[in-house]
């Protein structure tokens, strides 16, 4: 049970000397009893690694008025039809070739983009699934009177365990008072495998296990360890209409004597077996894995058609009219990574990427952006011509609350950059967004403002605004002011909360337990 809160109030007259007023606020003051505090470092409060590195983006190259031709390693050159300098019209033969790329390397990088998108849908389950998942969490704990089971049980030694690691044997598993019976090899592990063989049989999402060890793991055995663990089944829509499922459990007391959830002695609902800060550190990788894997679907499509290109046609001609400019020999050309040839008219190159909105007030039209070719690893200046207002929701790699706002760069025609394929893209003069990310319940508004209560400098609690930002999945808020990482803050309710209290730094167990 809650411990009552014990106060001391101390009553003042209107009519008082100073020096008593002041002897009874400061009576007051320390026989209050010490707010908890927490801390970012161990995530009870929020965290400080969530990263988004909203400086960086990927885009793919098209042109203006300026064409590249650069030479695959399957590509043989035949006849060169131009000279440096010249004046060519669209659709004037620049060369032929000749090319040894097969059927077999084509359908291979065909395949190799199809992998790529199906290891995309896997992400984005698996991230499906870390969404599902409910944070470890700390109750009070109320002991049950123990209860005998309301069905009766089935003798364990009338079934044959050869060759099983389990054995569902007896019991609806309906409510803790009547478990589902379970035997448990002793070198076994309850995964979600097993949780879906205990619900084949069942249209219930809920089911009360009562595992079982036994000696030497025989069914004679007598039993040497046991414990409750309530299953729960969740369903997931897929895009396709297809359902899948995912699993939590928790601890329940096989003493229990009534309701259908008694909880374990130890104060604790396990649900996912993660904390809240694991939950989140989870759900960035995963996201910038998707965000990842689209990209690298992006490039291997350009790749594709690429390839597709060459096999399709023995000859490059001029895509507008314009002059020859930068032609080498094949030879050094395909040594040097560098283009056989190029066509100017005038124009250059364009790429677009996208800006978190974490850092959208942070870059302009005129800034300078540092390209990278994917192809060749040689890097260029460019320079941002336009930023768009509304954001691409594609861009947002499996979140939905960062948005991502598409920005464009030009680069002067004097880049070895070809049209289709991938740079990446550094804007200039910005800072990798590492952001301070508050748990939501610790923060408080009043009116348009949000606050929070942080022990100060004397240890004394204090009121203190904070300047806020993103919200990331509904659980935790972006601090852009006011708060450190070095700051701890108390959870903001409860009659002990109040300025000039005095603090102490909690545990899990205190957060949970008093509030």
């Amino acid at each position: 049970m809650k411990k009552a809160k014990k106060w001391i109030w101390i009553a003042v007259a209107a009519v008082v000397v100073i020096g008593g007023v002041a002897a009874a606020v400061i009576l007051s003051r320390n026989n209050r009893e010490p707010v908890y505090v927490y801390g970012f470092a161990d995530g009870i409060a929020g965290m400080t690694d969530y990263y988004d590195g909203g400086n960086e983006s990927s885009g793919m190259v098209t042109t203006d008025r300026i064409q590249t031709a650069f030479l695959s390693e399957t590509q043989k050159v035949l006849d060169i039809l131009v000279t440096d300098g010249q004046q060519v019209k669209k659709g004037d033969v620049l060369f032929t070739y000749d090319t040894t790329l097969s059927d077999i390397a084509l359908r291979q990088k065909e395949l190799s983009v199809e992998q790529a998108k199906l290891d995309l849908e896997t992400a984005k389950k698996e991230l499906a699934v870390i969404n599902s998942y409910v944070p470890i969490s700390h109750h009070e704990v109320v002991q049950p009177e123990p209860t005998e089971p309301a069905e009766p049980v089935a003798n364990l030694a009338d079934f044959d365990l050869e060759g099983k690691d389990f054995l569902a044997y007896s019991g609806s598993g309906s409510t803790a008072l009547t478990p589902r019976y379970c035997w448990l090899r002793s070198s076994a592990m309850v995964d979600e495998n097993m949780m879906a063989l205990l619900f084949a049989d069942t249209q219930e999402n809920v089911l009360f296990v009562r595992f079982q060890h036994t000696e030497g793991d025989k069914n004679d055995g007598a039993v040497t360890e046991e414990y409750g663990i309530k299953l729960m089944r969740l369903s997931i829509a897929e895009e396709d209409g297809s359902t899948s499922f995912v699993y939590r459990f928790s601890f329940f007391d096989l003493n229990a004597g009534s309701g259908n959830d008694a909880p374990i002695d130890d104060g604790i609902d396990w649900n996912s077996g993660y904390t809240a800060a694991e939950i989140a550190a989870m759900r960035a990788e995963k996201q910038a894995q998707i965000k990842d894997q689209k990209f690298q679907i992006k490039v291997a499509e350009a790749e594709f058609k690429i390839m597709q290109k060459e096999a399709d046609s023995g000859q490059v001609v001029a895509e507008f009219d314009g002059t020859v400019v930068g032609l080498t020999d094949p030879e050094t050309a395909v040594a040097n990574n560098q283009p056989l040839l190029k066509v100017s008219g005038g124009g250059g190159f364009y790429v677009e990427g996208a800006v978190s909105e974490l850092q959208l007030n942070s870059i302009r039209v005129g800034q300078k952006v540092s390209v990278m070719s994917w192809d060749t690893h040689e890097t260029y200046d460019g320079t941002i011509v336009e930023i768009q207002h509304f954001p691409d929701e594609s861009e947002n790699g499996g979140s939905q609350n960062v948005s991502y706002y598409p920005y464009k760069v030009f680069i002067d025609e004097s880049a070895n950059l070809q049209d289709g394929y991938y740079v990446s893209m550094t804007l200039q003069g910005a800072e990798d967004q590492t952001s301070l990310y508050i748990q939501n319940p610790f923060v408080r508004t009043e009116g348009a403002r949000s606050y929070v209560y942080v022990r100060g400098e004397d240890g004394r609690l204090e009121k203190r605004y904070i300047q806020t930002g993103a919200n990331l999945w509904g659980s935790y808020t972006q601090v852009l002011g006011g708060l450190t990482a070095d700051d701890y803050v108390a959870f903001p309710y409860g009659k002990t909360v109040k300025e000039g209290a005095p603090t102490q730094e909690g545990t899990p167990d205190n957060l949970y337990a008093n509030y």
